[in-house]
């Protein structure tokens, strides 16, 4: 009708189209406004691998992307944008949300999920900012609204984007219904289930797995009121991605009693419902549910019964709990009048567990059949897969008889050596169980002639070698040996999965045309390969040749030696370039070698920590070395205006080159991205713009942690009640101090100490404000608050004390391990920790530092020099030197042998050995050092778990952490518990011996110590 009015008005019809047209183009361009400001893009990685071996290997990913559509739901001061299409993916799956703003000036961009995330902008080609947030291996606990909060100078942005994560349902569980005979059966997932109920004859586990159909209902309740008296009863939630079923826990008194007990797993929270059943053929009996010999309350209980036309009924009695805790922990007892007495366990977990049991981590196999098979117990169920060269692959999982365990099973290795991982969570917690493949490999062989006949064979395992002559030039049967002039070489390891192995044989010049046969065998098979030789053509013995040939080849010769000199000098000026020992390091594989180091360079430099370089004021050098030094300076205003604070600067040599530049601005990024801690060296600020490099550290007035144990040794004493006896308590001094600050720094680290009870009351009391003086009776303990106000008096007092005790010895190392802990939670590495490289300050504070362009090693004995580097090779360990391997567990072997430094007082570790082809010998044989003097067994026993040969099980830190915190608690604890015996305001005498049983008569003098100190290795 509209059609024929434009016809038959034309007039009309050019007004109506030209306002049509107007409002198409006002309604687009508002949407495009709308639109344009932010783009919402979700980006998903898709393996377009076939399936085949070499994509097992190396899978090839792509990534695809999804504009979310993206839209403005409101107006104001603050846009607020919502997608029209939900993120919906796949658990364990690689995704990225991409958001592309097309605005200027932003001032802050943040992320908020659980918490606070600041969001790193980049430019597009566009020059439009785009945030990301990326997540590598998506789990469920990371479904949920995910927002972008974006300020700039003129307004405010919001985009909301939900996340579903696709899951297949998690554990069913019961539920009271509504009506007095219902029960709810419930489960969450994305797709939302739907639920089946089962009823089986049998208990079990695999009967729900064997019924492909049945009846079912969203919420389940319709289908179970009138089967509420069947024997076992199955909740199972379906949707796309699976199935998972939980039984309706009973206990049925006309069914023999378990053995052992059933028992019935629940974490605190979770709803509790037990039903108890009897059938029996008077309808008069009765029935009862007990928790602990006690009658379940009223409240918690609901009853049901049933007749059947034998004229026997059926009785059932719920006891239901809509959450758990761990009170209902305990035995529940079902009786009846007409039955015998049956008993089930119900153990309330305060969170969840997966336990896994699997001890063989390493197999062996060669073309036949083979799967990893993991076995496991958890709660509640587990999400599972497995790993494979940065690809993943599904796990199935399947219960065992009697429904206590799991198994999962993997297959698909293709045959393939590598390293496989079996990857399980749940809501509580996270394991992983590594395995390691090894397939057996024939030999691939090569044969080359030069001089000699020379055949190289790669294979799994190692290969041996026969050599055959042949009889006749072109037979294939080589059946006579060679046992003469044969070469067999020591096989080279080339990666864990492969060998290469190599054996030559002589040419006799005699012989000038004949066929020979390399043989490589081994546990895999036999190759061989045969040729036929003939000397004049292949020049092995060569004639003499003619004079142009001989300038030919003089001449080639002379170039080559000129290249390898010139290539031989290149490398000897270019193997020496500085290289911070801090690393952070990035794993690409579970294999401890299979890291790289994270690159810097191509980080941006945060200009917050540019510092003012004229504020810079410097002092006297504290190191210097081939690639620069460190020295001491005031900076002016470096923490706040108007105050002055002694640093450390670290710089490069005068006319340094781009790459030492390159390595020093790395250093400096990885130190504004690794942060503070207590035990570390921190980084204060920079001077970067107009001049050389500066990094600005914290100062320690006392130097190296080395020198100072070796200054401290004839002012040792084993405790406090030694210094008190040879003072004969005539002295002032605040003894508690030093005590106190430390025990405040060990409860603020979480330390627990060994005191109970009025003890622990009184020792915290007088380790906060107690002081200790002198009078006329002995020593006076008294309280005086006042005293604690003077702080830097009572560190000059400590100082000035200027002793050393076994508690200082263990705080020290206590303090070392809090530093690496750290570290090792920023997936940093030290690669040269030693006692020459802990730094002391005030309060006998030790921090860990990297100096190491301030350090001479061509004069330091400590670095030998080992292929094209020199490495501290007494504190390194086996990995680090025989492949050069370096990670979290090489540092804990070179944190061993800082530990022999401390409880030595600064010995040189392997006293009396020197480096050479022995030292390496012993220490590839599991050589361990003695015990040092100052060491307990305690003490002793960490050292040796440093130095386990399998860096796998070498401590990590935070377990070093806990056991120091746990030994200087004890210690710390008899100190105040002797002090409390020996010392009274009436009575300074000594009633016992020093509470560390050590003889103190016998301390090895200092003597014997320096001569051990001098003996330089060759």
């Amino acid at each position: 009708m509209a059609a024929g009015w434009l016809c038959s008005h034309p007039t009309g019809s050019l007004f109506q189209l030209a306002v049509l047209v107007m409002a198409t183009v006002t309604f687009t361009s508002a949407m495009y406004q709308n639109t344009s400001e932010i783009t919402c893009v979700f980006v998903s990685q898709k393996d377009e691998g076939s399936g085949t071996p070499e994509t097992v290997i190396s899978p090839k990913i792509s990534n695809i992307f999804q504009d979310l559509g993206c839209y403005l739901n409101s107006q104001g001061t603050e846009n607020i944008y919502e997608p029209t299409k939900n993120v919906e993916v796949n658990v364990f799956e690689d995704i990225e949300l991409r958001m592309i703003m097309n605005i200027s000036d932003i001032i802050s961009c943040f992320w908020l999920f659980n918490d606070s995330k600041a969001c790193k902008l980049s430019l597009d080609s566009e020059n439009q900012y785009v945030a990301s947030l990326a997540f590598s291996q998506i789990k469920e606990a990371q479904a949920g609204k995910y927002t972008l909060l974006v300020t700039s100078k003129t307004s405010n942005y919001t985009v909301v984007v939900p996340v579903l994560i696709r899951k297949k349902p998690s554990k069913p569980y019961f539920m009271k219904g509504e009506k007095s005979d219902a029960v709810k059966c419930i489960s969450e997932s994305y797709p939302q289930p739907s639920v089946q109920w089962v009823f089986c004859k049998t208990p079990e586990k695999s009967c729900p797995d064997k019924v492909d159909e049945g009846p079912v209902e969203i919420d389940g309740i319709q289908s179970i009121q009138h089967e509420l008296f069947q024997t076992y009863i199955w909740c199972c939630a379906v949707n796309d991605l699976g199935r998972e079923c939980t039984n309706l826990f009973t206990i049925d008194l006309n069914e023999r009693q378990a053995t052992p007990l059933p028992e019935l797993l629940l974490k605190a929270g979770e709803p509790l419902l037990i039903r108890c059943r009897a059938v029996h053929h008077n309808y008069k009996f009765r029935i009862k549910l007990s928790f602990e010999n006690k009658e379940v309350e009223q409240g918690h209980r609901f009853e049901g019964l049933e007749y059947q036309t034998d004229q026997s009924a059926i009785r059932i009695q719920y006891m239901f709990t809509p959450a758990a805790g761990r009170s209902d922990s305990g035995r529940y007892t079902c009786s009846s009048t007409a039955h015998p007495n049956q008993t089930a366990l119900v153990t309330v977990l305060e969170k969840g567990f997966i336990n896994i049991t699997n001890s063989k981590e390493d197999f062996e196999i060669g073309e036949e059949e083979f799967c990893f098979k993991v076995n496991f117990t958890a709660y509640p169920p587990v999400r599972c897969m497995w790993l494979h060269a940065k690809k993943t692959f599904p796990c199935k999982q399947s219960y065992s008889v009697d429904g206590r365990s799991v198994s999962s099973k993997f297959c698909n290795h293709q045959h393939q050596s590598g390293i496989y991982v079996f990857y399980a969570e749940n809501d509580d917690t996270v394991v992983t169980k590594k395995f390691t493949l090894y397939v057996r490999r024939r030999p691939e062989v090569t044969m080359q002639l030069f001089k000699q006949i020379s055949c190289i064979a790669e294979s799994y395992p190692a290969s041996s070698w026969v050599w055959r002559n042949c009889p006749k030039l072109n037979s294939s049967n080589c059946t006579e040996e060679i046992t003469e002039g044969i070469h067999n070489f020591l096989p080279e390891r080339r990666s864990l999965w492969s060998w290469i192995s190599s054996s030559a044989l002589d040419v006799k010049e005699t012989t000038t045309t004949f066929s020979v046969e390399c043989c490589a065998n081994n546990s895999a098979g036999s190759t061989c390969k045969k040729s036929f030789i003939n000397l004049s053509v292949a020049g092995a013995v060569s004639s003499p040749p003619d004079n142009a040939a001989f300038y030919v080849s003089v001449g080639f010769f002379i170039l080559l030696i000129t290249f390898l000199f010139v290539f031989i000098f290149y490398k000897c000026k270019k193997q020496f370039r500085y290289e911070s020992q801090l690393k952070m390091i990035q794993m690409v594989g579970p294999l401890d070698n299979e890291y790289i180091y994270i690159d810097f360079r191509e980080f941006e430099y945060d200009l917050k920590w540019e510092f003012p370089r004229e504020n810079l004021e410097f002092g006297q050098v504290l190191g210097s070395g081939a690639f620069g030094k460190v020295m001491n300076a005031t900076a002016y205003g470096i923490s706040s205006a108007g105050d002055s604070v002694q640093v450390a600067v670290k710089m490069l040599k005068e006319k340094p080159d781009t790459s030492e530049k390159d390595a020093l601005m790395s250093e400096l990024k990885m130190m504004t991205h690794i942060g503070s801690h207590e035990n570390i060296v921190n980084l204060l600020g920079a001077c970067t713009v107009s001049g050389p490099i500066y990094l600005i550290f914290e100062y320690c007035c006392y130097g190296d942690l080395l020198n100072y144990l070796r200054s401290k040794r004839e002012k040792f004493h084993w405790t406090l009640m030694d210094i008190f006896k040879q003072h004969n308590f005539n002295f002032y001094h605040n003894v508690h101090l030093d005590q106190n600050s430390r025990k405040g720094t060990h409860l603020k680290y979480g330390m627990n100490t060994a005191l109970h009870g009025e003890d622990e009351f009184e020792i915290t009391q007088r380790s906060q404000n107690m002081n200790v003086i002198s009078g006329s009776n002995g020593i006076v303990l008294y309280s005086e608050e006042n005293e604690i106000k003077d702080a830097n008096r009572q560190i000059d007092e400590e100082e000035n004390f200027n002793v050393l005790t076994f508690e200082d010895l263990l705080y020290f190392s206590y303090q070392v391990a809090k530093g690496m802990e750290f570290l090792e939670s920023k997936s940093c590495i030290h690669r040269d920790l030693a006692a020459r490289n802990v730094l002391v300050t005030h309060g006998k504070v030790v921090k860990i530092c990297d100096f190491g362009l301030a350090r001479d090693v061509v004069n330091d004995s400590n670095y030998v020099v080992r292929g094209n580097a020199r490495l501290p090779v007494k504190w390194m360990a086996p990995e680090s030197l025989f492949e050069r391997t370096y990670t979290m567990k090489s540092d804990v072997w070179s944190y061993g042998i800082l530990l022999w430094e401390i409880f030595s007082l600064g010995v040189n570790p392997y006293p009396g050995i020197q480096v050479d082809t022995n030292f390496y010998k012993l220490i590839e044989s599991g050589f361990k050092m003695d015990p040092p003097y100052y060491a307990t067994k305690d003490v002793y026993h960490l050292m040796q778990s440093c130095w386990a040969l399998d860096s796998r099980k070498r401590p990590s830190f935070s377990w070093l952490v806990s056991s120091l915190a746990s030994q200087l608690a004890e210690a710390e604890g008899a100190v105040y518990q002797n002090m409390k015996k020996n010392v009274s305001p009436h009575n300074s005498s000594i009633k016992s011996k020093p509470c560390i049983s050590r003889n103190e008569e016998s301390l090895l003098p200092s003597t014997v110590l320096q001569q051990e100190d001098s003996q330089v290795e060759k």
